[in-house]
């Protein structure tokens, strides 16, 4: 078989294809077919340059197809956005009390001070799922560069000449970080399922017809999934993700309190343990983000982005930046095992009784309001990510160690003046 010596528009021969809309599969086999004739060495450079064009085709075809796929996820996003924000007005406050009690803040300032207190394991469970949680939501943004509904109606070319849709922006609205998975939706997932399957495990523990404990847990898993509704609809009402990120991250967080719902060294990990557990997520982090900054990779790209769509400066907040996540993180968890293996954590092992927890949980949540309080300088990054650390820090060693410690002195003060 003889080359016919003609060559398309790129210089390609002909021979081996059929057209501009050549299949890679086809080249394929005119390759195989090629060899077992022994074929003359310019159909075989003919042939090279047809699969040359088809890998490169197919290539370009498969960009753009992703790229219109992408499109399409935004601009369906973007219409419901649209349509919550026309229809569900009348729910403004309660989207942004959902939106609020997602926040990572809630687990370690509310829930936590009252697990931790009435069911020491439970609450430790809680601070690990929502640190590693949180932190693996770092790590997947930073690899999957997902958009956000309020800057992308602005840059992209998915609408042509027609003007950009409005969207309403909140002060809740203008994250700073990339937008996939959500990070409200998988921490408030994963700290949900924790706080869910607590309850259930106590309910399996006490004696209760099987209609009874079946109604129990119907009733808990549909309140889990009603709540979990509310802040993906927040998030997406708010136009700070789409509907794909939402569900994306629901999923993640699932998956993240399945998976520490089955780890048992946590419950008796030594100071040690927490310090080289803190390091390692930090340093890898950090290594990451180097790496990624090597290979020309601008991890920082959205906090521009937020800073000219937000139709407020005073809303793109850096506490919301991912470093300032990653050091919020690290501190909680190494504040969790140093008021853990603290002396006045042990104290609290002597009293049993409920006053006491109640007593520790009151105070554990005011103490921890209080802190809330706090605000931090942001004119310097070094500054604001290091006093991050701390504040995190602080949270769960008051909750764990300074309020049942001092309390239990009081307690068994008063016992021993009793006894006297």
């Amino acid at each position: 078989m003889e080359p016919n010596g003609e060559e398309d528009e790129e210089g390609v021969p002909k021979v081996g294809r059929k057209g501009d809309e050549e299949e890679p599969a086809l080249g394929i086999a005119v390759v195989g077919l090629q060899i077992l004739r022994g074929a003359h060495p310019k159909i075989m450079h003919g042939i090279h340059g047809c699969i040359h064009f088809s890998s490169r085709s197919f290539n370009t075809h498969l960009h753009w197809t992703t790229v219109k796929i992408m499109d399409l996820l935004h601009g369906i996003g973007v219409d419901l956005v649209l349509y919550l924000q026309a229809n569900y007005r009348n729910y403004e406050s309660v989207f942004h009390l959902a939106s609020s009690l997602a926040d990572l803040h809630t687990p370690i300032f509310i829930f936590f001070p009252v697990w931790f207190h009435l069911h020491q394991k439970v609450g430790i469970n809680l601070i690990w799922v929502a640190v590693v949680g949180d932190w693996l939501n770092l790590v997947f943004k930073w690899v999957l560069f997902g958009e956000r509904p309020y800057w992308w109606v602005h840059e992209t070319q998915f609408y042509g000449s027609a003007p950009p849709p409005v969207l309403q922006q909140f002060p809740i609205t203008c994250e700073t970080g990339p937008g996939s998975p959500s990070g409200h939706a998988m921490g408030l997932a994963g700290v949900w399922h924790v706080m869910v399957t607590a309850v259930l495990a106590a309910n399996t523990e006490r004696t209760h017809s099987a209609l009874f404990s079946w109604v129990v847990r119907l009733g808990l898993w549909m309140v889990l999934a009603i709540v979990i509704l509310l802040v993906c609809m927040s998030r997406v009402y708010v136009a700070a993700h789409f509907p794909h990120q939402v569900i994306t991250g629901v999923i993640a967080g699932m998956i993240v309190a399945e998976v520490f719902n089955r780890v048992q060294w946590i419950y008796s990990a030594s100071l040690k343990k927490y310090l080289y557990v803190t390091l390692f997520l930090l340093t890898f982090a950090l290594g990451f983000y180097v790496l990624l900054k090597a290979l020309g990779v601008d991890l920082l790209w959205t906090l521009d982005k937020a800073k000219r769509w937000c139709i407020r400066p005073e809303w793109v907040h850096m506490d919301t930046t991912p470093f300032a996540s990653l050091m919020r993180n690290m501190g909680t968890l190494f504040g969790l095992g140093l008021g853990l293996h603290s002396p006045l954590c042990e104290q609290k092992k002597e009293i049993k009784s409920a006053s006491f927890r109640l007593g520790c949980i009151i105070f554990s949540l005011l103490l921890l309001q209080l802190l809330d309080t706090v605000s931090l300088p942001s004119k310097s990054n070094i500054l604001f990510y290091l006093l991050s650390f701390c504040k995190s820090a602080a949270a769960p060693f008051i909750t764990a160690a300074l309020v049942p410690g001092c309390l239990s002195v009081l307690f068994l003060s008063k016992n021993v003046q009793r006894n006297l």
